[in-house]
């Protein structure tokens, strides 16, 4: 699988409160990437589920996933790329607004997310623009992509529900 990594992002606390830069060039963009889109997600319902999203043509579609405020757990996978000859590789992440994380999500690999307290925002940069007729998704549940969820989602799309399953 593509390399999924955690950045640590510094921060500087004074009186004041403290600041912290989310996105800067140099250090999450490797020489031919662009940043083309930002995006805000609000979720007010503890364990909503978003997912799993993948893209399916256009421009290549790398992700920064950054937790504004609440919690998630959030789910990276290769389940939809997979033939009878390669493992599904699945990691999880936990991310909070307290964790000073950024989560890169390299394109190609399909991505999810539970929240796991109310008023959880999630903070997207995009390498892509978003283009609905390029991605796609497969069902959170599906059994074939051994995707392991705290616990069912309490809120979740109909489009979300409706995937379909992998196999």
């Amino acid at each position: 699988m593509k390399k999924t990594q955690i950045y640590r992002l510094s921060s500087l606390k004074d009186e004041r409160g403290s600041f912290s830069r989310v996105f800067d060039d140099v250090k999450h963009l490797s020489k031919n990437q662009k940043l083309r889109q930002v995006n805000i997600s609000t979720n007010p319902s503890k364990f909503t589920l978003r997912g799993m999203h993948f893209q399916v043509g256009g421009e290549v579609e790398d992700k920064w996933i950054k937790v504004l405020t609440g919690k998630l757990y959030c789910v990276v996978t290769n389940a939809h790329l997979v033939s009878e000859r390669k493992e599904i590789d699945n990691e999880y992440f936990s991310l909070s607004s307290n964790d000073n994380k950024i989560l890169y999500v390299p394109s190609g690999l399909a991505t999810g997310w539970l929240t796991l307290t109310e008023s959880t925002t999630v903070l997207y940069l995009m390498s892509s623009r978003f283009e609905e007729c390029e991605y796609g998704g497969f069902k959170y549940s599906d059994k074939w992509a051994k995707i392991v969820w705290p616990r069912e989602p309490d809120v979740i799309s109909n489009k979300d529900l409706n995937w379909k399953n992998l196999q």
